[in-house]
């Protein structure tokens, strides 16, 4: 059993995600924590249309290298899971990365590329993909996220309830310490539940 179960709402379209991803792969080996990563969409969240406009009854453009607003790699990702945690855990690092890292579009190509990468089992992922009811856990999981507040990806809600959003220009050079940032800022969320907001100035033009 994994000492503890970390809630992550996250948003593919965001580059702060990805390093929260790349932070989580070395917290779940060295830390044995269970991450589970659910869906928020910024573009729906930052919305602000009146005619009632949702990201999940959108039609997808294949070869938009967006991805439809970010629709496309979360039904992608719904998609994945279908083959179990590890693959759906291996898909989304490997997608994050396809974007975040070697700036690769957010295409249907792209998608089905990385889904080969990772290991999945290619038509039962494409099935998948087109499957509505992974519209529907959209939705589900969008409006859980609003319901406890979340307004940016990416979010960690920690065991003891504890929520915070966190926001990485990068990850230490050593995996060592990248562990030990994670406990260092849950540790200070669970000692001092005052605590509110932290933040440094931004540089100017950032």
């Amino acid at each position: 059993m994994p000492s503890e179960t970390v809630t992550v709402f996250f948003d593919f379209l965001c580059p702060f995600a990805w390093r929260a991803a790349e932070l989580a792969e070395h917290v779940a080996t060295g830390l044995d924590v269970d991450f589970v990563w659910s869906q928020f969409s910024l573009y729906q969240s930052n919305y602000r249309g009146a005619d009632g406009w949702q990201l999940w009854n959108q039609p997808l453009a294949q070869d938009d290298p967006g991805g439809s607003k970010g629709l496309l790699p979360f039904l992608a990702d719904i998609a994945a899971r279908k083959q179990g945690p590890v693959a759906g855990r291996a898909f989304r690092l490997a997608l994050l990365r396809a974007r975040h890292r070697h700036h690769r579009p957010f295409d249907l190509a792209t998608v089905v590329s990385v889904a080969s990468e990772a290991g999945l089992h290619p038509a039962c992922f494409e099935r998948d993909l087109g499957d509505p009811e992974a519209r529907t856990v959209l939705a589900r999981e969008h409006h859980q996220a609003v319901a406890e507040n979340v307004f940016g990806t990416p979010t960690l809600r920690f065991a003891s309830g504890d929520t915070a959003y966190l926001r990485l220009a990068r990850l230490p050079n050593e995996p060592d310490d990248v562990v030990e940032l994670y406990q260092r800022v849950r540790t200070m969320l669970i000692d001092y539940p005052y605590l509110e907001t932290l933040k440094r100035p931004r540089h100017r033009g950032n």
